[in-house]
């Protein structure tokens, strides 16, 4: 299955990734926006180039930011628009690959790209086309944003499993995850597992796709090899976000 393929089924699905994700909206937004400041107090433009349904575009957006979207999954996108215009808010959205931002006009203040995106690169060109193309989006001292997972956890104790809260509905829904990793090396394929009880019993919805577990010093050498300085990691605890955070100004 394509990233593509994975995300236009999950995205119907994909709040129940979180307990509240409506309230993961604002605390995300809340999370970005003092990262954000603390570089660049008078940021304004952001570019989202892996908006999904919008978890994070729309936080910054209620917050003043004046923000673009793009995202390979076109169901994705048309959620993340029927949520921006249930919140009143104007997000121009379109389809592109963050690998090549060409058709994205103007430049930003601040390209982010958050929730595990990046480890959908599995080669190490697709990696610096990525970091490349979002170099290319940035005004001079312009920040880069980007959220994963902790793989330098991860990769030793490769989980199996993880499993998020149940969602009291109606109807009552359950996401698990699992996790199949490959005997060597950091490649794995995730597999979601949305779980829904109905009149007859309960349905399962599968959705996988495969990532590579990539470490904090493969990305910030990608990161200066495209351009960029003062690669900092913050800790998820520290940010109040749901992940560990990588900041850099482009040069």
């Amino acid at each position: 299955m394509s990233v593509r393929d994975f995300y236009d089924g999950l995205a119907a699905d994909y709040h129940l990734v979180y307990e509240d994700w409506h309230a993961e909206v604002a605390r995300q937004g809340e999370a970005l926006d003092r990262l954000i400041r603390a570089a660049l107090p008078g940021a304004v433009e952001v570019l989202d180039c892996s908006c999904g349904i919008g978890t994070q575009a729309l936080g910054l957006a209620r917050l003043g930011y004046r923000v673009k979207g793009t995202d390979i999954s076109e169901r994705s996108l048309e959620r993340a628009r029927s949520e921006a215009a249930r919140l009143g808010l104007d997000i121009p959205l379109a389809f592109c690959d963050f690998r090549d931002l060409t058709p994205v006009k103007g430049e930003f203040d601040a390209v982010i790209s958050c929730d595990n995106a990046i480890p959908h690169l599995l080669t190490d060109s697709d990696l610096a086309m990525a970091f490349e193309a979002m170099r290319s989006k940035l005004k001079p001292r312009g920040l880069l944003v980007i959220s994963i997972r902790d793989y330098d956890k991860a990769l030793v104790e490769r989980p199996s499993t993880a499993t998020s809260g149940l969602h009291a509905g109606p109807p009552r829904q359950l996401v698990v995850r699992l996790h199949d990793w490959e005997p060597t090396g950091p490649m794995h394929s995730v597999h979601f597992l949305v779980l829904t009880e109905g009149s007859t019993g309960w349905t399962i919805a599968h959705h996988t796709t495969r990532y590579r577990a990539l470490g904090r010093n493969t990305i910030s050498r990608a990161a200066e090899l495209a351009g960029f300085a003062q690669v900092t990691w913050h800790a998820a605890e520290d940010v109040g976000f749901h992940q560990p955070v990588m900041t850099a100004v482009a040069i």
